[in-house]
């Protein structure tokens, strides 16, 4: 769950990370009246749940209260990243004397929790640290015994802090630690953690994605995060991983790597997949059901293949929901259906009575194939078409 830059900055507030005077403003009025509070120079900053703003456009320096309304109202008009600007941030314009990159994460490739820091902040990490590696500094933290206040400061040193800025920095990665743990982060960043010509050391920006594993037990306030797309919001609640994209077929597989094996193959054949979706192992009637009426409530799903795999988990139930899918569903898209493993052939011939197209081959190029004859066929003589079986014996993955 990633929250929005200001949700993240009242967070920081919370646990004593100090951040800019601010108001959140959702027309240009709104941003007017919280100038008028914070100064003639500040920043407006659009609220979207995606990075690369900045470049886009999506934050304005207003020198002069003169331009505040217009550039305002040009921002609410925006798109980035495909997000609407429906909320901007009206921060004080504060100059900074020097940028640091503060930041906590699981790393993705050993799920160890990392603290990152390095005196060149305020451009992207990953680009400093191909440039410059040795301006990365790298801290392994142990959830059960993090580091003490003095194994901090002998951390951030490295950066070359010392005396009154170094101690803030330390009461700094400190706090961000106990927020960290606090609020089951995934990840806690600080970029760019800007120290000021009075001395005083503020976090300018804030991105904070929270665990959904953990949010049961968080209790975020209602609204504290906007989720952006009504499908990907409509997923989480079913209990399924989707992602919409921009293409034409639409995919479900039963594993991670089912689907984007399916998404590859149909890319190879200059078919873009509309979305990914994932189910997991836990296949149920109701669960196949909601994720094909999910897939199909994009307008630009022309067809959609499922890729099932059941190990301990038998299969025959998610074809009961597909079947039935497509009869309460008035002109369904083409379907192909290839399922393998717990209980297969009660799965195929489930599918089989209610018309869907079935591949028995242990080839996802199969699936992929007949979804492409499908629609074109479709397209071609404007009419139904399902039933068709496709049987081969190969046994390659």
């Amino acid at each position: 769950m990633k929250l929005l830059e200001y949700q993240g900055k009242n967070l920081f507030a919370k646990y004593g990370l100090p951040v800019p005077r601010g108001k959140v403003a959702e027309d240009p009025q709104e941003a007017e009246e919280a100038a008028a509070q914070l100064g003639e120079r500040v920043v407006l900053k659009a609220q979207v749940p995606v990075g690369g703003r900045g470049k886009a456009g999506g934050i304005k320096y207003i020198s002069h209260p003169q331009q505040l309304f217009a550039e305002a109202e040009a921002l609410f008009r925006m798109d980035i990243g495909g997000f609407p600007v429906e909320k901007i941030l009206v921060e004080e314009w504060l100059e900074a004397v020097k940028e640091i990159y503060m930041g906590l994460l699981v790393d993705a490739d050993t799920g160890d929790i990392v603290f990152l820091f390095s005196p060149e902040g305020g451009v992207n990490i990953e680009a400093v640290a191909a440039s410059r590696p040795e301006k990365v500094f790298r801290l392994a933290v142990d959830p059960l015994a993090p580091p003490p206040l003095y194994r901090l400061r002998a951390f951030l040193r490295q950066g070359g802090f010392q005396g009154k800025i170094l101690e803030e920095l330390t009461k700094i990665a400190a706090r961000l630690l106990q927020l960290f743990f606090a609020k089951e982060l995934l990840i806690g960043e600080i970029n760019p953690l800007a120290i000021l010509p009075d001395q005083r050391v503020l976090a300018l920006d804030a991105k904070v994605e929270v665990d959904d594993n953990a949010l049961f037990r968080q209790e975020f306030e209602k609204k504290f995060w906007e989720e952006q797309d009504l499908l990907e919001k409509e997923a989480r609640h079913i209990g399924v991983t989707y992602v919409k994209l921009n293409g034409s077929v639409g995919v479900i597989g039963s594993g991670a790597g089912l689907a984007m094996a399916t998404m590859d193959m149909l890319e190879e054949r200059g078919y873009a997949p509309a979305n990914f979706l994932e189910t997991g192992g836990g296949i149920t009637e109701d669960l196949m059901y909601n994720a094909l009426k999910l897939v199909c409530k994009n307008s630009q799903v022309a067809g959609v293949v499922i890729n099932l795999y059941g190990g301990v988990n038998p299969i025959e139930k998610g074809a009961k929901g597909i079947v039935r899918f497509v009869r309460e569903t008035q002109s369904p898209p083409p379907i192909v259906v290839k399922a393998l493993g717990n209980k297969q052939e009660e799965c195929w011939e489930t599918l089989r009575e209610g018309g869907v197209t079935v591949v028995t081959s242990v080839k996802t190029e199969d699936a992929v194939d007949s979804i492409i004859k499908l629609i074109n066929s479709r397209k071609e003589k404007g009419a139904n078409l399902g039933g068709e079986e496709v049987n081969r014996d190969e046994h390659t993955a």
